[in-house]
């Protein structure tokens, strides 16, 4: 009988981390909402070339997560999984990369651990649940970096070709990140171990690079051709170099921001983290520490990139997770006390516990009047009730990790399963709601008046996907219905309320109303009676 490539407890066991109720909660906007109304809508407008929020070109992206997802829907229809679908798979995908790479390079045990902890890591697990491009681009980032590893050690044409064609896969993801990144990692970790022939090699390889262009350029003609220059400014001018140069849409921070993030995105592995740091010295080291010269580098090259850059997300630092959870698992010995093991799902745990009692706080610091709605209406939500289990899954944490029978990195794997259970079971469902409940209403009442609607002065794209249907976003004519912010209807001089959830109204403008003497007709509103 033929032996698995993995064990089935193994496999089964992550991939059900991964697809973990991805169901259970709606989707959130922008970027969520975003990705999936740009897919749904290349159905109704019939053009897989070019991506539209509302009437308006979406330059944000490259096209290859659109066409995965829309090959998602196509099979399984406009169900919020079945947008998140493609993520999920790349996210299994990328673990599965991992190991099976440390399978070979360092052993069977170590596998196991690598793809265990990259499959409950907050921050790898949380990217695979969200309809974003960016579990893919990871994925695809992993698949590169440990092929050109496996380069440095068997020189071959074939693993050329496998590289070549990862990079354009990645380009069709994200654009230029996906070749800066695997090429200033190549050269440092190439040049620096006695490896310059097989790097001019691999730089030089013609053959290879015919094989990116056939790939990753014929989308990129094809939208030039439609778009023109405003593709150009669009996409590359803005989101890439004006993302790196100036920081977009108030993400910002200091140099130190990602040290500092890290420990939670890996969480609950922080503390195996900190016991790795030191073997950052074999970057320095013999050959008989090429790989963990390779993993470090890799690592190194994406903080200092993204600390430098101006515009900082906290997800951007998970380009150079894999060499880190690659450490964790060659290293996992390293981590022997129980109590520093406890520290960071202790702290990620009591937020949760707290996080009722912060909600006025969180409010208080608030400047937006939707997101002030969102906070109101989160006291709702965040009850007692959710205090509660997140006390429990704190206790049984707690349990977990001080239970002798288990190896403190282990418990860890553990404390991950209890932490996704809770995370996207309870806090995101429970989040969704506060935030994305009155979208889906509104488009649900939509549906129901089965009429027009003009998306006014909101930027919310969940409500087209909810209502299956391309929005015009403009100002309001006289008898239509529009999809608003309560917040924003002053610029509007006659309108009724015909739903209300929260901030979000479905309005009908109407005429204006004749002045009684001398008082302006502008001045008066008709409002409706609001629904809950």
């Amino acid at each position: 009988m033929r032996k698995l490539p993995m064990p089935l407890w193994l496999f089964a066991t992550v991939a059900a981390v991964f697809f973990l109720n991805l169901n259970g909660y709606l989707l959130f906007d922008h970027d969520e909402g975003a990705f999936s109304e740009a897919t749904r809508g290349m159905f109704e407008r019939n053009d897989f070339i070019t991506t539209y929020l509302n009437d308006r070109v979406r330059f944000d992206k490259p096209i290859l997560i659109y066409w995965l997802q829309a090959a998602s829907i196509s099979i399984f229809g406009t169900e919020v999984w079945a947008f998140r679908l493609p993520s999920a798979l790349a996210g299994l995908s990328w673990a599965l990369c991992i190991f099976f790479f440390v399978r070979r390079y360092v052993d069977t045990h170590s596998a196991k651990a690598a793809v265990l902890i990259a499959a409950t890591a907050i921050g790898i697990n949380g990217i695979a649940h969200v309809a974003t491009a960016d579990a893919l681009l990871n994925a695809l980032l992993a698949a590169t970096l440990l092929s050109m590893y496996r380069f440095s050690q068997a020189p071959n044409n074939t693993q050329l070709y496998l590289i070549y064609a990862l990079m354009a896969l990645g380009v069709l993801t994200k654009g230029p990140v996906a070749v800066a990144i695997p090429l200033m990692v190549a050269a440092l970790f190439f040049l620096t171990s006695g490896l310059k022939r097989e790097f001019w090699r691999a730089i030089f390889f013609v053959p290879g690079w015919i094989v990116f262009i056939v790939i990753a350029a014929p989308w990129y003609v094809l939208e030039y051709q439609a778009q023109g220059q405003d593709f150009i400014d669009g996409f590359f001018l803005k989101h890439n170099v004006n993302r790196f140069n100036n920081a977009m849409e108030g993400h910002d921070g200091g140099f130190f921001f990602y040290p500092l993030v890290l420990p939670f995105l890996l969480a609950p592995f922080g503390a195996l983290l900190l016991r790795i740091v030191p073997t950052v010295r074999h970057i320095a080291g013999s050959r008989f520490d090429l790989l963990d010269r390779f993993l470090w580098i890799w690592f190194l090259v994406v903080l200092v990139l993204f600390s430098l850059a101006s515009t900082k997300l906290p997800h951007y630092i998970l380009y150079g997770a894999t060499p880190l959870v690659i450490l964790m698992a060659r290293y996992r010995s390293l981590l022997q006390s129980r109590l520093f093991s406890l520290v960071f799902p202790a702290i990620l745990f009591a937020v949760f516990i707290a996080f009722p009692l912060l909600i006025p706080t969180i409010k208080a610091g608030l400047t937006n009047p939707i997101e002030i709605a969102v906070a109101e209406r989160a006291g709702d939500y965040f009850d007692q009730n959710f205090a509660i289990l997140a006390a429990v899954a704190a206790l049984i944490s707690l349990a977990l990790i001080l239970w002798r029978r288990f190896s403190p990195w282990f418990s860890l794997v553990m404390v991950g399963i209890v932490q996704a259970l809770f995370i996207w079971c309870v806090f995101v469902p429970t989040f969704s709601e506060t935030q994305q409940r009155p979208v889906y209403e509104a488009a649900q009442f939509v549906k129901q008046l089965g009429v027009p609607v003009v998306t006014q002065s909101i930027d919310m794209p969940s409500f087209n996907v909810y209502l299956d249907k391309v929005t015009e976003r403009r100002s309001l004519k006289i008898g239509e219905i529009g999809f608003a912010r309560e917040d924003r209807l002053s610029s509007i001089d006659h309108y009724q309320i015909l739903f209300q959830s929260g901030p979000i109204v479905i309005i009908q403008r109407t005429a204006p109303a004749r002045g009684i003497g001398n008082e302006p007709a502008s001045t008066l509103k008709e409002d409706g009676n609001d629904q809950p």
